[in-house]
């Protein structure tokens, strides 16, 4: 696949390059010339192979990587996610089941494979985590169309944390791709630059940024909104976009790209006091235990529905086990961290 930047189709980048860097010399985030459409036939085929291949084949449609689901396999284990079933018509879909239990784990495993040096120093370039996002998604697709959880007949949506915006992106880029994907539904911490996008139709660039107990959601502009604007808006916009960034002024829309952003994206904001609140209740009401950043999508995915009205099936993308952040939550519940691991293993 060759690849443009954000900012400019005047250059063709390879695969390996965007492996190797986050940025282009114009400043752009490197983006797929011609992002590819699955057709029904071929998502219903997702029913077939394991997740491992999934994940492998979407991959050789970004990278040319030649890689094997047997080698997938092997970079991040046969089990990486599992799903558990909330209440309300919500599946939790845990992608850090690994010894790390951070999903991250899964994202430098494959960037190691998929780079040309054959090795990552430092983090993975920022495509290659979009991208092996995107794939682990298809993977998890296939997994649950094969256990009838999900069909192509019927849409669901997806919660996550805001973060980086990584995650959403990789939805977003997926449902252009032909997953059966509705709304996707970001939750913000205190520093809410995607709902002032998205719903107030602004983003202050220069904000300062509120420090919380969801550091990875502490960010006055998360670094993949630029390539929302471009996927949903085009270059021209997000040249506007990247602009505003490096002067660190207000980046205001037109009513048209607004329009144009919003679509199929929800945002709300869940402040820190409130993460503490969800964590024991959902656990008391659905004896399953959130992340701190699991409480961000779960408190945003009550705020769609209480706003909407709409209750859709829907899965809480969940990145890190509450094990990654023990200390906190068990101060939040009032247990020891053994009755920590006893509850997740309960689940």
């Amino acid at each position: 696949m060759l690849y443009v930047t954000t900012r400019s189709k005047n250059d063709v980048f390879t695969a390996p390059i965007t492996l190797r860097q986050d940025r282009a010399g114009d400043g752009g985030l490197f983006v797929p010339f011609r992002l590819p459409v699955i057709d029904k036939e071929q998502l219903l085929g997702l029913r077939e192979r394991s997740f491992g291949q999934n994940v492998a084949d979407i991959l050789e449609l970004f990278f040319t990587t030649k890689l094997t689901g047997w080698e997938v396999e092997m970079a991040i284990g046969r089990y990486v996610f599992q799903v558990k079933n909330m209440n309300f018509r919500v599946l939790a879909v845990e992608l850090w089941h690994n010894i790390d239990h951070d999903m991250d784990r899964c994202v430098r495993a494959l960037a190691k494979r998929l780079h040309p040096d054959g090795d990552v120093i430092g983090a993975p370039s920022d495509w290659t985590q979009v991208a092996v996002r995107i794939a682990l998604l298809f993977g998890v697709f296939g997994e649950l169309m094969r256990s009838g959880q999900v069909s192509l007949d019927k849409k669901v949506n997806l919660a996550y944390s805001a973060g980086s915006f990584a995650g959403p992106m990789a939805a977003w880029y997926g449902r252009e791709m032909g997953l059966p994907i509705d709304t996707i539904i970001c939750g913000c911490n205190e520093n809410g630059a995607v709902w002032d996008l998205l719903h107030r139709g602004e983003l202050d660039a220069g904000a300062s940024v509120t420090k919380t107990s969801t550091p990875e959601a502490d960010q006055a502009v998360p670094r993949d909104l630029e390539r929302l604007v471009c996927g949903a808006c085009g270059q021209e916009e997000a040249v506007n976009f990247g602009w505003s960034c490096t002067e660190g002024t207000t980046y205001a829309p037109s009513s048209e790209i607004h329009q144009a952003l919003r679509k199929g994206l929800f945002a709300a904001v869940v402040s820190q006091v409130r993460v503490h609140t969800i964590i024991p209740s959902v656990y008391h009401t659905n004896r399953y235990i959130l992340d701190l950043y699991g409480a961000l999508a779960y408190g945003a995915l009550m705020d769609y529905r209480s706003r909407t009205g709409k209750s859709t099936m829907t899965l809480l993308m969940s990145e890190k086990s509450p094990r990654c952040q023990a200390q906190a939550i068990c101060a939040i519940m009032g247990i020891s961290e053994l009755e920590l691991k006893k509850r997740i293993a309960e689940v």
